[in-house]
């Protein structure tokens, strides 16, 4: 997908298209310095030899254009496609090209852009800067030359740092032109296409270890902290108006491998959160969470990097959604009071996913909507025993954590839930006891009365006592007379 700027001039929820003829925050190119702008305020664009005069400054240009021949716009048919075209540009010329209109057009669009709560600290300042802390782009001509916007050594420019992410085959990268010729490399935005992440075990024996590179004609070398820091330096670009954009999308293919953690921080300077989604992504992204079995997974591992965040990271590389990127600087201090130059990042969702596609009819984002529900919908048929069930604090957190709310409401609510759970199953242990108790009784008691039951009477007992006295006699006599047999053999 092409980036929104292609076709629309504005970005970001709540943002309307810049004033035609305006230099707006994504690089329209204004009209100072064209043909279309004459000495004065008049609003006067021409057309083959006329040209077209609002009347409502036909007034003011009556001294100076007499010797032009002039066309008012109602002279145009209304059904001529020229008339729609000019009647837009008017209006759009009712706002003047000033410096002051740019900054307020920046200001008013930056507010439909997610802060990011963490900043880059650039470098260190004097306290002479603070006299500058309201212009910070200036700090940046005192430190740095012009068009470059981070430090370090002066050959490692920001086109040996994209040269590494390209040769590597990591990222994809496409600037758009604003410049008054195609050898002016001013970009007012750029796509950054992260396609595939080098891991540290797969860089070779050691993270020391240098690749090579041509850049300028010249055989460059660079090492895997090289490589490292080329996600970060190359996003510092800014043109000359300070209205860069990114247009960025990690492809989903990275979600089969294991994520470093050093591209874990650097989502925390540059990657979106959910707080950017719109309703029909931020819902699927809720059902999402309860039952992918790569989130579950994970939740059970030894250690869990950003486990506040890790759940919207792997949503937006798992479908690959695209966001717009955009950095400003910021004078702040340190923790030991010392001024500092920061980088303030903003994200914000790319809305032309929620356009309506004019052949279609449909949304232009519905594939990428159908392929999550219907990634849903195969987890969701995934066998109970495959997903690991937990009751853990953590675990019960992060799903608090998924609902929409008061917070300290539910936690109140689930301990509620968890004093009646205990106490019915003490009283359920209670009865069961008692059950079983009573069953040993019963048991006894029946025992006792069999034994009763088979108890001889008196009589018998005497009868039983002869019967033995008997048989000892008889068997005493036996003996007797066999003894006196054996004295007389």
């Amino acid at each position: 997908m092409d980036p929104p700027w292609v076709q629309i001039k504005g970005r970001g929820r709540g943002r309307t298209a810049p004033s035609r003829g305006n230099y707006g925050s994504y690089g329209t190119r204004s009209s100072q310095g064209s043909s279309y702008r004459s000495d004065s305020n008049s609003q006067v664009i021409p057309t083959g030899r006329k040209k077209v005069l609002n009347k409502r400054t036909a007034s003011q240009e009556e001294s100076s254009s007499s010797s032009q021949q002039l066309v008012s716009l109602e002279d145009i048919p209304k059904d001529s496609p020229l008339y729609a075209h000019m009647q837009a540009y008017l209006e759009g010329k009712k706002q003047k090209d000033t410096f002051v209109s740019i900054i307020k057009e920046d200001c008013d669009d930056i507010k439909s852009y997610e802060k990011l709560q963490k900043r880059e600290m650039i470098f260190l300042l004097e306290n002479s800067d603070l006299q500058r802390k309201d212009e910070p782009w200036k700090i940046f001509q005192r430190y740095l030359v012009e068009g470059l916007y981070f430090p370090g050594e002066s050959y490692k420019t920001r086109s040996y740092y994209e040269e590494i992410l390209m040769n590597t085959g990591s990222v994809d990268f496409q600037h758009f032109n604003t410049g008054n010729s195609p050898h002016e490399k001013s970009y007012s935005f750029s796509k950054f296409i992260i396609k595939q992440i080098i891991s540290v075990e797969d860089w070779g024996m050691s993270a020391m270890k240098e690749r090579q590179i041509s850049l300028t004609n010249s055989r460059m070398n660079f090492t895997y902290w090289d490589y490292i820091r080329a996600f970060d330096v190359t996003l510092c670009y800014n043109n000359n108006k300070h209205k860069h954009t990114w247009f960025i999308k990690v492809c989903s293919k990275i979600f089969s491998d294991t994520i470093p953690n050093w591209f874990i921080k650097w989502w925390s300077y540059h990657g979106p959160t959910t707080q950017i989604l719109p309703a029909p992504f931020l819902e699927l992204y809720k059902e999402w969470t309860k039952v992918s079995p790569d989130l579950n997974q994970l939740y059970h591992e030894d250690h869990v990097c950003w486990i506040e965040r890790i759940d919207q990271i792997y949503f937006f590389i798992e479908f690959s959604i695209p966001w717009i990127h955009k950095w400003t600087p910021e004078v702040g201090f340190n923790e030991e009071d010392i001024p500092c130059l920061y980088r303030t990042y903003y994200n914000n969702f790319w809305d032309k996913l929620l356009k309506m596609d004019p052949k279609t009819k449909q949304l232009i984002g519905q594939e990428l909507i159908d392929s999550i529900k219907e990634k849903i919908d195969e987890y969701k048929t995934i066998l109970p025993k495959k997903i690991i069930e937990d009751n853990s604090v953590r675990h019960i957190a992060r799903k608090i954590s998924f609902q929409e709310g008061d917070k300290e409401k539910m936690i109140q609510d689930y301990l509620e839930e968890v004093r009646k759970n205990l106490l019915q199953t003490i009283t359920q242990i209670d009865k069961s006891d008692t059950s079983m108790r009573s069953e040993a009784s019963n048991e006894l008691d029946d025992s006792q009365r069999a034994e009763s039951e088979h108890m001889l009477s008196a009589a018998e007992l005497m009868e039983a006592e002869d019967f033995l006295l008997q048989m000892k006699a008889l068997e005493k006599g036996k003996n007797v007379k066999e003894a006196k047999t054996c004295e007389d053999m």
